[in-house]
């Protein structure tokens, strides 16, 4: 069960419009999908698989999906899941979840043949057209996007290289998923248990300095906003184009209700992460001292 849902301008297509290539990219599906994988990738992390053609055919890294079970009450509030991988021919996608709360506990118990409501592609994705050389850093379950955009970079032309954190060696995932895609990848975790010991923004900082070249170079980060408040600061310093995937709180996941709002780098107005991120750009939104 799939029904188109709103088009970028917030009006209901017409059968005309969804015909229109261009447009149907910038939809949005309300779609009743069946879960056809599950996988534990550690204690913490696991990877949902669902059959979901219609939101796969417009989904860009960076972008997120709403979820909740079909048959179920709770949780009552759909959560907002970044899309972790997909394939266009086949259609299917990947979430990648981590154990946080009474949401991710409930999907973590669901099995295959299972059925989840699914709302998306929903808000706007990184923009890699016109770079050269890309750094993806990810904290924790910011990783999730940054995948898709590894993936979609290599066929692309372009070798990124990754640096991603993590609390310790027993929450590592997904380097074997990255390695065919990015030119490097380099971890870190807060006690040293696996790769370097210590915050990915120091590491990234060490990289920077021994780097010859860094000419076309952008940012591409993921994760809570404390980090992406220190990534900014690193990219200014540096000069170097960054984009960041925030995290909020959001119930509806298309600007409705507001519960998303992020002041903008100058406090003069909002933005609505949902609807005008989860990505922005450099100096756009405040991400905190």
């Amino acid at each position: 069960k799939c029904s188109p849902g709103f088009c970028e301008n917030k009006k209901k297509c017409s059968p005309e419009v969804e015909n229109n290539d261009k447009v149907t990219e910038n939809m949005k599906f309300v779609c009743e999908c069946e879960l056809i994988e599950k996988e534990w990738l550690n204690r913490s992390y696991y990877r949902l698989r669902f059959n979901a053609p219609e939101i796969v055919s417009g989904s860009n890294p960076g972008q997120f999906l709403n979820c909740r079970f079909a048959n179920k009450l709770e949780p009552l509030l759909s959560r907002p899941m970044s899309i972790y991988r997909c394939n266009k021919s086949k259609g299917w996608l990947d979430l990648l979840i981590k154990l946080v709360g009474k949401g991710t506990v409930g999907f973590s118990q669901a099995e295959p043949g299972d059925r989840f409501t699914l709302v998306g592609p929903l808000g706007r994705g990184f923009d890699f057209s016109d770079v050269e050389q890309a750094f993806l850093i990810g904290g924790g379950i910011g990783i999730a996007p940054l995948v898709f955009l590894a993936e979609q970079m290599s066929q692309n032309g372009i070798e990124p290289v990754f640096i991603g954190g993590f609390l310790s060696g027993k929450e590592v995932c997904c380097v074997d998923e990255l390695e065919p895609f990015v030119k490097k990848i380099f971890i870190t975790t807060d006690d040293g248990s696996y790769g370097s010991r210590g915050m990915v923004t120091d590491k990234f900082r060490d990289i920077l300095d021994n780097s010859n070249c860094l000419s076309g170079a952008a940012v591409f980060g993921c994760g809570p906003n404390p980090m992406m408040c220190a990534l900014e600061k690193i990219c200014d310093q540096y000069n170097l184009e960054a984009q960041f995937s925030l995290e909020a709180h959001m119930a509806c996941g298309f600007g409705v209700c507001a519960g998303c709002a992020i002041p903008s780098k100058n406090n003069q107005k909002y933005f609505l992460a949902c609807e005008h991120g989860p990505v922005f750009y450099k100096g756009e939104a405040n991400l905190g001292s």
